[in-house]
């Protein structure tokens, strides 16, 4: 039903596709008869990358050419290619900052029980200031090196069918008034089981309202809004989890690529938070996305696949 149709008015009709339109049509109009092309798009599941390849079909005049324009969508190889060269670089850079820390640490206290008995004063104090500073660093350093270490090594995960409220009523309880921030929760009636691993899942979790809580202005009164519901698709049923706050959001620039390793809003940290959260929601089989559209904040949406009846519960 769309022969015949200019691409002006096929995007028109469906503006969904209209960027990758705007990327073909000038290879389209072109002169080549055969073409290929990279595209990576923003869509409302996350970003697509596709691969178009186009050919030229003659006709009797250059009025009657047509074209065969074959799309693949090659975001899993792409992003299963990203993730295997950075697990391999977190993997070395692991290896490479470990081996010196102990020694480095061990020369400092070394040095401190030393030289604590023979310096006074001013020259005890800078002693002692010093050896802290250079402790409390390779701490720090040790802490990114078992960072880097978790997301290359594979992930264990134990899949089995968990009532999803409840555990989120968990998580919640372990965060008091205290911790500055405030939650709303709203769940379903009759969700079905997921299928995941309740220690991961908690992982992951955390790890987003961590995130919330970090983002928070000074001052601010900080909400987290967690939302469960079932969703019916034509080829397997689904649970959505939806993590929201009201806090400064994700920069445009970076919504992107905010689940890649090494990508962070923060001043510290090490950016493989979000990377290794991915990495655990897809080994449950479901996927995780920014919603672009959610404009108070930061909202994370997690599709989770339903538990059939044979599986075995959650202990």
């Amino acid at each position: 039903q769309y022969l015949g149709w200019p691409l002006a008015v096929l995007s028109g009709a469906y503006p969904h596709i209209a960027e990758l339109m705007d990327a073909v049509g000038p290879h389209i109009e072109g002169d080549k008869k055969t073409w290929t092309l990279e595209v990576g798009l923003q869509g409302p599941g996350g970003r697509q990358e596709l691969f178009c390849r186009g050919t030229t079909i003659e006709g009797v005049s250059n009025e009657g050419r047509g074209h065969v324009l074959v799309i693949d969508d090659v975001t899993a190889l792409i992003q299963a290619q990203r993730n295997s060269a950075w697990s391999e670089v977190a993997r070395r850079l692991a290896h490479e900052i470990k081996n010196p820390l102990t020694p480095i640490q061990l020369s400092a206290e070394r040095l401190r029980h030393k030289l604590s008995k023979v310096l006074i004063d001013s020259d005890l104090e800078m002693l002692e200031k010093s050896t802290r500073t250079i402790v409390q660093q390779v701490e720090a350093m040790k802490s990114m090196v078992n960072a880097f270490a978790e997301y290359a090594k594979p992930t264990i995960v134990q899949l089995c069918p968990i009532a999803i409220g409840p555990l989120l009523e968990e998580i919640v309880a372990l965060y008091p008034p205290s911790s500055g921030l405030a939650f709303e929760f709203s769940h379903q009636d009759a969700v079905p089981l997921i299928l995941a691993d309740p220690v991961k899942l908690r992982q992951v979790v955390h790890n987003l309202i961590k995130n919330a809580q970090e983002a928070m202005p000074q001052g601010h009164a900080g909400k987290v809004i967690l939302g469960v519901r079932g969703i019916q698709n034509a080829d397997s049923d689904q649970v959505e989890v939806r993590i929201s706050d009201n806090g400064p959001g994700i920069p445009a620039e970076q919504s992107s690529r905010i689940f890649e390793p090494y990508v962070t809003t923060k001043s510290k940290g090490t950016g493989l938070g979000l990377a290794i959260v991915k990495r655990i929601v897809e080994e449950f089989g479901g996927k995780i996305r920014l919603d672009s559209h959610y404009h108070n904040g930061a909202s994370f949406v997690i599709t989770l696949p339903v538990a059939t009846e044979s599986q075995p519960k959650a202990p």
